[in-house]
């Protein structure tokens, strides 16, 4: 493969990497010393030159230098305890408890996983296997148990066809563990379910039952510590308060849910969240009554 070839893909796959993380800071290969506030390019840095940070979102930074990769900087952070796409075993124990408890709560509901609904060709809608679904009463629901492995564009496609049967839908994250208090970076599918879900996600993990942690991803900042130093002869100073970061937020709890008693079906209409360039489509939702949270 041609040297020019590679520097493409290799530029693809950081561009990939900073809309996943949803900021372009570290995109030139450029990084700020935490304590000195100097740029560092990754072709000159070393470890030893560090910490560093990114000069657009303030998050840490960790250089990478990789025989067949172009040196460069990327973003680093807690980020949540998601299960992976290898994980079933664990995916299915929660969609196995969360259905067991809803038949038990409506056993006029007819609960199942992943239970086939056939394709419609009349309007066009492909067939769709929800993880777990049921009716609340005369409402039809499904909950999407999701993983990181999906990816934006196919919960549009499934936000949009549950949509078009008239399904209320919900998004639960599961996790290993719970979340915790500590600022973490939301994922690009976390933060497009907070968007859906007006100012939250929905998190789980085993115990639960039929109760989720609604989240909302608050702020978080760090201190940008004073610095003076001589460039080319001539002083310079930085630093001496604090910044919000951009990525990185703050897990901030709602009061607990109840999947049955505190949701009900909604429409909403399309929009674009804010600092994001993915539309969430026209949806029906399976929605707490909580106001939002913006």
């Amino acid at each position: 493969m041609a040297l020019d070839d590679e520097r493409s893909i290799d530029s693809d796959s950081r561009r990939q990497e900073a809309e996943e993380v949803g900021c372009y800071g570290l995109f030139r290969g450029i990084a700020k010393n935490l304590h000195t506030h100097e740029e560092w390019a990754a072709e000159t840095a070393y470890k030893v030159d560090g910490p560093f940070y990114c000069p657009t979102c303030f998050s840490d930074a960790v250089l990478r230098k990789c025989a067949q990769k172009v040196d460069h900087f990327a973003h680093k952070a807690r980020l949540s305890p998601v299960l992976g796409p290898k994980e079933k075993v664990l995916h299915d124990a929660c969609t196995s408890e969360i259905c067991s408890l809803m038949q038990a709560r409506f056993p006029e509901g007819k609960w199942a996983v992943e239970r086939l609904i056939r394709e419609n060709t009349e309007h066009k809608i492909k067939a769709l296997v929800p993880d777990i679904s049921g009716r609340v009463g005369e409402t039809r629901v499904a909950i999407e148990v999701q993983v990181s492995a999906l990816t934006i564009p196919r919960i549009v496609q499934r936000t949009t066809d549950y949509a078009k049967r008239g399904i209320a839908l919900i998004w639960i994250v599961p996790l290993h563990e719970p979340l915790g208090d500590v600022p973490f970076r939301p994922r690009l599918y976390e933060r497009y379910l907070h968007s859906m879900y007006f100012g939250r996600t929905y998190y789980w993990w085993a115990g639960q039952g039929l109760t989720v942690k609604p989240v909302h991803y608050g702020p978080a900042s760090r201190h940008i510590e004073y610095r003076q130093w001589f460039d080319d002869g001539e002083e310079q100073s930085a630093g001496g308060f604090d910044l919000a970061y951009k990525i990185i937020k703050t897990p901030t709890y709602g009061q607990d849910l109840d999947l049955c008693r505190d949701f009900s079906a909604e429409g909403r209409g399309s929009f674009t969240p804010e600092n994001e360039r993915k539309e969430v489509p026209a949806c029906r939702i399976w929605h707490d009554g909580l106001p939002p949270w913006w």
